[in-house]
């Protein structure tokens, strides 16, 4: 009975660091609406070349907006991220997007678990490929829109061109197998919600830009 009772519970560390990840998110959210303000649009999920080919994440592009502009300038914009160059920059990743939940050094380390729902196909998701989607155009709303998720379980290189797939965000199988018992979702407006399995079921409503779910 104990052993069941266990993952339900939410220590005081826990729980200190389910608020780190949700200012971390708030952050994160501040820097795409700056990077919004700045050039009239949301940033592609990913850059790609002209072959179509993704080549950084929209990680990268923030970098300006969360204080590390000289970061930013290191890039080599024109290669991929796993480039000889590019990729030394990985061990160099952002407070703002490490996991305050612990991990494998050697699994988490240039590892982040903020990734963006990027519906790679019909592009209805806020933050769609190669193109910034403007605010007015998630007629949705911006509160009723997931942008950002952060699922300590599930990470990946910062730089690399990766999200989540908005069908497979919804087959998460338990959504709450991790130390956080869920995942903070980040909002269009910059408010974010924390989904655990009760309340898994308001993802449908949350994963496109418009109203339209057919």
């Amino acid at each position: 009975m104990w052993a069941l009772l266990v993952p339900a519970v939410h220590t005081p560390r826990s729980a200190t660091r389910r608020m780190v990840s949700a200012n971390q998110l708030k952050q994160i959210g501040l820097a795409l609406h700056n990077y919004h303000d700045t050039y009239g649009t949301l940033p592609p999920a990913y850059v790609a070349d002209d072959r179509g080919e993704p080549l950084y994440s929209w990680r990268v592009l923030l970098l300006p907006f969360i204080e590390e502009k000289k970061l930013y300038d290191q890039f080599h914009l024109d290669e991929p991220w796993s480039s000889d160059h590019n990729r030394k920059l990985l061990d160099k990743m952002p407070g703002i997007y490490k996991s305050p939940f612990p991990a494998d050094s050697a699994e988490a380390k240039g590892k982040t678990p903020y990734r963006a729902v990027v519906d790679m196909h019909a592009e209805r998701s806020v933050l769609r490929p190669t193109k910034g989607r403007h605010f007015g155009e998630v007629t949705d709303g911006l509160s009723n829109s997931v942008l950002v998720i952060d699922d300590p379980t599930r990470r990946v290189e910062w730089t690399k061109p990766e999200d989540i797939d908005p069908l497979y965000l919804l087959a998460l199988t338990p959504i709450g197998d991790n130390d956080m018992h869920g995942i903070h979702v980040l909002m269009g407006d910059g408010s974010y919600q924390f989904i655990g399995e009760q309340n898994r079921s308001e993802l449908i409503g949350m994963i496109y830009c418009d109203d339209d779910r057919k």
